[in-house]
């Protein structure tokens, strides 16, 4: 306990020189998360159509907003549909009924007349819809875990420096020294929960409980920081783990569907994606969403249970560089 309290409290002193990066990660976290508020109050465009008729200024009139309306007099090539660069074509008839023509199932169908005879109501969901949690988790997701690398600094210091060795020398808790580190990794994410409490407290909706915020940030921060740690244990120099590691986060964020679905229907690519703890993180929020988050906590178990065995083989790792040598 005693190496803990020292380790912690030397951390944050080693803080200082660093804090205008600290607050400037930290400003572009907080303001993904603002951005997913935003942008889940903003309506989405459902359809892209083209409207195949000769009287253009009476049906651009009146348009629902979900829509986004290109106007033609003959229709386009069948291929802009196979190409999804449009989603339907609707010729308008002289009776003022729509013939509409679109690869997509035919609920969608359903809700593009609905969509065109009620230009003002909003559209019928046809499916499980991505809310305002999930997007805000989205969001957050990549930029928690390349805080975590940037908060791990002083133990990458300390390993790159040689410090570590003669911490290890001396009488100090190897789990105290280790658990440090996580805790004040861990606590520089406070921030970005002060900031949905702010949210819930202002009244905005947030999606989740504010217990459930504080669970996904501790589970996506411990995997960001065991990541992290096994990268600098592997890898000489910091830099070089820290850009690795990034370039991990970035490229395994994105295709797992933190932003929007990156799948195209490719097998391959479906089955890479799938082993990936970004996209169970995902994938288990979806389903908390919708109220089924125990019956899919096996997604979230897959994460942590991914993320000890990483922080395992970093402290395996280091007990034989340091621990067994001296």
């Amino acid at each position: 306990m005693k190496t803990f309290i020292t380790v912690l409290k030397n951390n944050y002193l080693r803080t200082r020189p660093r804090i205008i990066l600290l607050v400037v990660m930290t400003a572009i976290a907080l303001s993904s998360t603002m951005l997913a508020v935003y942008l889940s109050g903003v309506p989405h465009v459902k359809g892209r159509v083209v409207l195949i008729t000769k009287d253009e200024k009476t049906v651009l009139g009146e348009q629902s907003k979900y829509l986004k309306f290109s106007v033609a007099q003959k229709e386009p090539p069948y291929s802009a549909l196979v190409e999804q660069k449009y989603d339907a074509y609707v010729t308008l008839k002289t009776d003022g009924n729509y013939t509409i023509k679109t690869l997509k199932n035919q609920k969608y169908e359903e809700m593009l007349l609905y969509l065109l005879t009620h230009p003002k109501a909003k559209p019928p969901k046809i499916g499980y819809e991505r809310g305002i949690g999930a997007n805000i988790i989205g969001f957050m997701m990549m930029f928690l875990m390349m805080l975590s690398f940037s908060n791990l600094f002083v133990f990458a210091d300390d390993k790159e420096q040689g410090q570590i060795k003669k911490v290890f020398a001396a009488p100090a808790s190897f789990w105290g020294y280790l658990l440090a580190h996580v805790t004040y990794c861990l606590s520089l994410l406070f921030p970005e929960y002060i900031l949905l409490v702010i949210l819930k407290l202002s009244g905005r909706n947030i999606g989740f409980s504010l217990s459930e915020y504080a669970g996904l940030i501790v589970v996506i921060g411990f995997f960001g920081v065991s990541l992290a740690m096994l990268l600098y244990v592997m890898i000489q120099k910091s830099d070089n783990a820290t850009m690795l590691g990034n370039s991990i986060m970035v490229l395994a964020t994105t295709l797992s569907g933190s932003f929007y679905s990156f799948s195209k229907n490719n097998d391959i690519l479906d089955h890479i994606i799938k082993v990936l703890p970004q996209k169970a993180i995902m994938d288990f929020i979806e389903y908390l969403e919708q109220g089924k988050g125990v019956a899919y906590c096996g997604y979230i178990i897959y994460v942590i249970l991914f993320s000890a065995v990483l922080f395992a083989i970093s402290c395996i790792k280091l007990q034989k560089m340091y621990i067994k040598r001296v």
